[in-house]
């Protein structure tokens, strides 16, 4: 089942990962700083196994394509979050 779609900012995805340890996130980057680094991300599925989420991308998203900015990323709980 798809996670409620909400965007969240870089700081507020850094709470989630944190709430969510040893699990896998799947996330669309909506928006980007001038940097590159994600600014605003929606959190479509969290699951323990990456394999998981990549089923969940090629089977469940209707609309995918390579114009989508998708990032996998793991919430270790030994490391702090690279989103920030």
């Amino acid at each position: 089942m798809p996670e409620k779609q909400k965007v969240y900012d870089a700081g507020e995805m850094a709470m989630l990962y944190d709430a969510r340890p040893n699990q896998w996130l799947l996330l669309e980057v909506l928006e980007r700083t001038e940097s590159g680094r994600a600014k605003k991300l929606n959190l479509l599925k969290t699951a323990k196994d990456k394999e998981d989420l990549y089923t969940y991308l090629m089977d469940e998203i209707e609309d995918w394509d390579w114009s989508r900015d998708f990032i996998f990323v793991y919430s270790d709980p030994e490391k702090q979050c690279d989103l920030l």
